[in-house]
């Protein structure tokens, strides 16, 4: 398993990853601009358009740090580490904001949901902290990050529109 420490071998994943990533963003903020008043008129809508973006800004940035020439696996392992700390301080942040705007019901199930945002974070950590100590499956732990941060954006992002579309339309339908 010496590949899962070696970050040149990966480049081409976090190629792919970064064009997704970016790619993703895009249609992101043309589906906020033109939903933007149901969007920002909600807390889940808000928090959905967070978390899809820091999800996919989260993995542009990964494979920002794996795409670096010429370093070595110790510095891509403290960079992850420092970036899952930045990010787990931010996310957990906009989570408890998130939580608290909603109605008592509904904590209990978005609480649930962010499970698998958070575990992605969980797994940058894992990685950097594999890659430090050249144990623990390094890189392959970013493997689950990828899938779960472009399923969780895509998913949001899709949720999102039709959500924010819905709303519109019920809203064009009591005029």
């Amino acid at each position: 398993m010496a590949f899962a420490y070696k970050p040149e071998l990966w480049q081409s994943l976090f190629e792919m990853c970064a064009l997704a990533a970016v790619t993703l963003a895009g249609l992101i903020f043309v589906g906020l601009s033109i939903n933007l008043r149901n969007v920002v008129s909600s807390p889940v809508h808000l928090a959905r358009a967070r978390e899809a973006l820091i999800a996919l800004t989260v993995l542009l940035t990964v494979a920002i740090f794996v795409l670096i020439p010429e370093q070595g696996r110790t510095a891509v392992g403290i960079e992850l580490l420092a970036l899952s700390v930045l990010v787990w301080v931010l996310s957990l942040r906009l989570e408890w904001s998130t939580v608290h705007h909603l109605a008592k019901r509904k904590r209990r199930s978005w609480v649930i949901r962010l499970i698998g945002l958070d575990s992605a974070i969980l797994c940058i950590t894992l990685a950097g902290a594999g890659l430090v100590t050249r144990r623990m499956g390094g890189l392959l732990w970013l493997v689950p990050t990828i899938l779960i941060c472009l399923i969780w954006s895509t998913y949001n992002a899709w949720s999102l529109m039709i959500d924010a579309m819905d709303a519109d339309e019920k809203h064009r339908d009591v005029r």
